[in-house]
């Protein structure tokens, strides 16, 4: 698996957004400080959201370093979603949403490693549907 993050990977219609936070059937899981809210599709392929609030950092230059260090693990360990699913059983597609929950930087070993745990979950919770 390649270890880009290309623009099809990325969410960025506002029907799939709306779809995915307000959908019945979209899931939230959390591992401090970061929050995943994510839901089945029909369309292949599994497409990301990062959101990191202006309440939380007012400079954009720390919004997007916080952006940055997720993107990063999130591209570095993609292929945990990726690995155990069997086509013909789960649905096909998986949107995402990443939500950025503190007021505080982390370092991007501790980023890293709370992605790898919340992709986990994601990829656990996903076999379980």
């Amino acid at each position: 698996m390649a270890f880009g993050l290309s623009k099809k990977e990325r969410l960025c219609s506002k029907k799939a957004i709306d779809a995915l936070f307000a959908g019945a059937d979209s899931k939230s899981l959390l591992v401090y400080p970061v929050r995943a809210v994510f839901r089945n599709t029909e369309e292949a392929g599994i497409r990301i959201l990062v959101s990191v609030s202006k309440k939380r950092f007012r400079h954009a230059v720390d919004r997007n370093r916080v952006k940055r260090q997720l993107r990063e693990a999130y591209r570095l360990n993609k292929n945990i979603l990726a690995t155990g699913t069997d086509v013909t059983s789960s649905p096909r597609g998986l949107d995402i949403a990443f939500i950025w929950l503190t007021d505080r930087h982390q370092p991007s070993a501790t980023v890293a490693s709370r992605m790898v745990s919340l992709l986990e979950k994601v990829a656990q919770s996903r076999l379980q549907q």
